[in-house]
């Protein structure tokens, strides 16, 4: 006689009455023991580990016991389930179909201690679809009589529960004004509706120390941090704060007492309306870009973030909108976005420390080594409009005044470095990653070159993942005199030598010296 090796699966849908020494649990149990002791004659035999699930729905095959059952079964060691009803084990069809094959393709199965069923025959199953049909039918009505009368509920202007929002607190199952916290909304809304930007009111908050509701879960303390621009957007658009509640769409009055005047709120709207256009939901690059919709050319052209990779390398650039360039107009310009960002911040340091006599002005002079967020920070606050022209460099600030200073804009290529009269000279000139990237691939480009002498030029570039022109560039590059590599790794070059400029570069000489009269002099 072969041994049959029995698992008992229990579960409950709701954790009451889980406490009690002898519980729904227990009791399924013992019924499923008592039912394969019946059966030892065959064999059977009951597994020593319990599959308890208490205070999991049959709805979801998330519940530890049941993990723990299908992990035996795959494993080998479970030949039948015993279960005191179909609905414990799952009360969906689509989860039913799923264990069946788990059990199928392991060679086991299940046995209901109150219902007959065989789920190795075709009838069975059938039985056991029609079954759970029932079971699943029962479950979505129970949750559609949940949802009518949280509609219903919600039409009455009734609280029903969820995340307390800031500026209440949930008192008896309803919203009882919190006077701290509504202090806090309402100066959000009132800084809102006269900066007119997410963005700058965000900051703004942080500024005065201000933080999102401070709750209690699970024992733990979540909240009272600082706001972020999704926590401060759903907050500005939370229509509870003028009394009302909201659901599926609908609006209807609410039980609970308003904080905001309703005209305040509904200035707030329309602003959020005018930043909510189809385009700017699109998903956007995430972008450190300080300067993004204050940077103009001197035609009036809006300049936006872009950016290139190259090597791994990554690239920022301020560029006119394609859009806005006219056929037979200006061409469009190009900025490297780091210089220009730091050009203003040393400009609007300069102009905050002469004209502002406030602690702000201490801080004014040290605009350059300030972290990112803090400078987008100051540059919402004091610059309106950055605009680059040929000769002149123009920043328009909110207090009125307007930063004039002379503008080189050295071309090369489409990309242009600017030379800006007023910024010190002793400054060090920026590294210039690429070109000691681009000197890195020439080195490995002669090094692969070297170790396959036999290999004609085309097939050394497939291997090397280059074309052939570049391939033949980089080669020629490798053999630059030593005197410039050194003034690049060292950042002395001059302006005008660039990784593009290098690249683009037609009769290399091969005489070292010839080379340094070319690019260093």
């Amino acid at each position: 006689m072969s041994k049959v090796r029995c698992a008992i699966y229990t579960r409950k849908s709701s954790d009451e009455g889980l406490e009690q020494e002898f519980n729904s649990l227990d009791a399924q149990y013992d019924s499923c023991r008592a039912y394969i002791l019946s059966q030892k004659h065959e064999g059977w035999s009951v597994a020593r580990e319990r599959y308890d699930d208490g205070g999991f729905s049959g709805g979801s095959m998330e519940r530890p016991g049941l993990k723990g059952l299908l992990a035996d079964i795959v494993a080998g060691k479970i030949d039948v389930v015993v279960i005191y009803k179909i609905d414990r084990l799952t009360r969906s069809l689509a989860d039913f179909a799923r264990i069946i094959e788990v059990m199928e393709k392991h060679g086991a199965s299940f046995v209901s201690v109150t219902q007959s069923f065989n789920t190795k025959t075709s009838m069975g199953r059938l039985m056991l679809h029609v079954l759970l049909s029932f079971a699943q039918f029962e479950r979505e009505v129970g949750a559609e009589r949940v949802r009518d009368k949280i509609a219903a509920s919600k039409a009455k202007g009734m609280w029903m529960g969820g995340t307390v929002p800031l500026g209440y607190d949930a008192v008896d199952r309803k919203l009882v004004i919190n006077d701290a916290e509504a202090a806090t909304v309402q100066a959000i809304f009132d800084a809102f509706v006269e900066l007119g930007s997410v963005q700058a009111t965000v900051y703004w908050s942080r500024g005065q120390g201000l933080t999102t509701k401070l709750r209690q879960r699970s024992g733990e303390a979540i909240g009272g941090t600082p706001f972020h621009y999704g926590a401060l957007r759903c907050l500005l658009s939370n229509r509870t704060y003028i009394g009302e509640v909201e659901h599926k769409g609908k609006v209807y009055p609410g039980q609970h007492e308003a904080i905001l005047d309703r005209a305040l709120f509904e200035r707030a709207l329309a602003i959020l309306a005018t930043r909510s256009t189809d385009k700017m939901r699109r998903p956007k690059l995430a972008s450190a870009s300080l300067l993004q919709r204050m940077i103009f050319d001197q035609h009036g052209r809006k300049m936006g973030p872009a950016h290139t990779c190259r090597n791994g390398q990554r690239f920022r650039y301020y560029v006119t909108h394609g859009k806005q360039i006219k056929k037979g107009g200006p061409a469009a310009y190009r900025v490297a976005a780091a210089p220009i960002e730091k050009h203003c911040a040393a400009l609007l340091s300069e102009h905050l420390t002469a004209n502002v006599t406030s602690v702000e002005s201490e801080g004014a002079a040290k605009l350059g080594g300030t972290p990112a967020k803090e400078l987008k920070m100051t540059f919402l606050r004091h610059l309106r409009r950055v605009v680059i022209g040929d000769a002149e460099l123009s920043l328009e600030l909110t207090d009125g005044a307007t930063i004039n200073r002379a503008l080189d804009r050295v071309r090369h290529g489409n990309d242009a470095k600017l030379l800006i009269g007023g910024i010190p000279a002793s400054t060090p000139p920026a590294s210039n990653p690429q070109l000691i990237i681009l000197l890195k691939d020439a080195a490995r480009a002669q090094a692969f070159a070297l170790a396959r002498p036999k290999l004609p030029l085309d097939q050394l570039a497939a291997k090397f993942g280059r074309s052939s022109e570049r391939f033949k560039r980089l080669i020629r590059l490798s053999y630059l005199s030593p005197k410039i590599v050194a003034t690049i790794v060292q950042e002395r070059q001059p302006l005008g030598l660039t990784g593009r400029h290098l690249q683009n570069l037609d009769g290399l000489p091969l005489c070292w010296r010839a080379q340094e009269e070319m690019l260093l002099d």
